[in-house]
């Protein structure tokens, strides 16, 4: 029997329903975005493409390749001292501003890792124009800018259910990764500018799932650098109340059980547990095994079963794997996490997965049908989470100098379940093909024309362009009925 969970009502979020005045300044940032956008940066895609079409590049080739790539582009797009970024793409229900905040606070961390693990005092990136990229110039200029209510570039006053709460954790933990060459070299008066900021976040209420992770990530950052416990332990107390066992989470008390397992909960718990590793190592590293055990089944040299929202993230389906190379775990052995995290980007990045300089909005090429109406033209950034997990701890595990090892697909037949989330999985070795089944319907209300991928109308599409508002079709699955995934995926086309 699956487990219960007890469910929290879900609160009426403004963007989910907005009136004359929301539609009003939506409308008003989508102008503020044209006057401020770019020309897209496309002049490395097709260098890109052929660097992971590339079967003898070695994988931190590619990795440093995916940096400079993302690096070079972002400094193309960024404006205000690098506190904002507008990229090309399908607008989020948010509005323009905060999808270009979003464009800064999922980039830093990638640079942030890059800067992590280098040696020299002034490090230099190198773009693949061969120009240099100063990145602790360009993370300082970000953080200072934003967090100063003075500036242009402020990243604002939040409140309740704020979109900028989940941008928060990921710009704590570019301060966290860079606070030997940042923090540390701030004056008390900016350290505190930065604090204040960022101290907004811990009391603020999130939607009941893993958002919970957001605003402890930002209280462990903050305990970390200021000795000050923001640390709620009920939030973290209800995070474990959505394990379910085999090491899967719920998504919330009636959510999904999907990819955000991956690039959402063991990605934010593996940070929490680098950045407090004395807080619950045994749970988030026991956790991350059980997962891990049965989830490198899922991969193969052409891709994965993906089901679930937010598709557009798939290039960091390899995070738990990294991960439980990184804590020496046995549930999987670094040559064979090595190949799937390196097969998992090259096959979607040589089918167009990057595009002016970001992670495409599908799961190859951009895809409308696949774009959540809370994903704008930067969420896909979150797409770079297994890069930065293995620029971290890719060093220090001998990831870049291992053997690739065998993907269980490409050993033999397998047939087993996962009683937790009531899976099925099956691979075939012949076609090299892993398919996932649940055995139970997430809905019993379903028509074969209810389950298909369903298309933006004309007036929607139009209306979208002018309020830069998305006014997408749900297309999550999941939750339309599907219960059968492919690593073809074909029920994607």
């Amino acid at each position: 029997m699956s487990k219960i969970i007890t469910a929290t009502p879900r609160p009426t979020i403004p963007y989910e329903h907005p009136d004359a005045a929301m539609y009003m300044k939506l409308f008003k940032e989508n102008i503020i975005r044209l006057r401020h956008r770019k020309s897209a940066y496309q002049q490395h895609d097709d260098t890109i493409r052929q660097c992971f079409a590339n079967e003898e590049a070695s994988l931190r080739t590619l990795c440093e390749s995916l940096v400079s790539y993302t690096a070079e582009a972002f400094e193309h797009y960024a404006v205000w001292d690098y506190s904002h970024a507008y990229y090309p793409g399908r607008p989020s229900q948010q509005t323009a501003r905060t999808d270009a905040i979003e464009g800064v606070s999922r980039v830093l961390p990638t640079l942030a890792t890059w800067l992590y693990t280098q040696d020299s005092d002034a490090p230099q990136l190198t773009g693949l124009n061969g120009k240099p990229i100063d990145v602790v110039g360009i993370i300082r200029s970000a953080l200072l800018a934003g967090t100063d209510p003075h500036h242009k570039g402020y990243w604002g006053k939040l409140h309740d259910y704020d979109q900028r709460i989940c941008e928060s954790a990921d710009l704590a933990l570019t301060l966290w990764l860079t606070k030997s060459y940042i923090w540390q070299h701030l004056n008390p008066k900016q350290q505190l500018q930065i604090t204040t900021w960022f101290e907004q976040v811990p009391p603020l209420k999130t939607l009941d799932n893993n958002w919970q992770l957001f605003t402890l990530t930002v209280s462990f950052v903050l305990k970390d650098l200021t000795g000050k416990d923001w640390v709620d332990a009920a939030k973290y107390d209800r995070i474990k109340e959505f394990y379910v066992g085999d090491g899967w989470f719920r998504d919330g008390a009636n959510g999904n059980y999907d990819y955000y397992n991956v690039w959402g909960f063991f990605y934010s718990l593996y940070w929490i547990d680098q950045i407090d590793p004395d807080y619950d190592p045994q749970f988030i590293r026991q956790a991350m095994s059980e997962f891990v055990a049965g989830y490198r089944y899922f991969f193969t040299p052409q891709g994965l079963p993906l089901f679930g929202r937010s598709a557009c993230y798939r290039l960091s389906a390899a995070v738990p794997l990294l991960a439980a190379v990184d804590y020496q775990s046995d549930a999987i052995t670094i040559g064979q996490a090595k190949r799937a995290f390196k097969t998992n980007l090259q096959y979607f990045i040589s089918n167009g997965a990057l595009k002016s300089g970001a992670p495409t909005q599908g799961v190859f090429e951009d895809d409308g049908r696949l774009v959540d109406n809370y994903s704008g033209p930067a969420s896909s950034f979150w797409s770079l989470r297994a890069l930065n997990l293995a620029l971290y701890m890719g060093g220090r595990t001998g990831l870049w100098q291992a053997e690739e090892q065998p993907l269980e697909i490409e050993k033999g037949d397998f047939d087993f379940r996962l009683p937790a989330i009531d899976a099925h999985v099956i691979g075939t070795f012949k076609t090299k093909e892993v398919t996932v089944l649940f055995t139970t319907d997430y809905t019993q209300d379903q028509t074969p024309l209810s389950r298909r991928l369903l298309r933006q109308s004309l007036p929607n599409k139009v209306l979208e362009v002018i309020s830069g508002r998305a006014l997408r079709p749900k297309n999550n699955l999941l939750r339309k009925g599907i219960t059968c995934y492919t690593s073809k995926m074909s029920h994607f086309f």
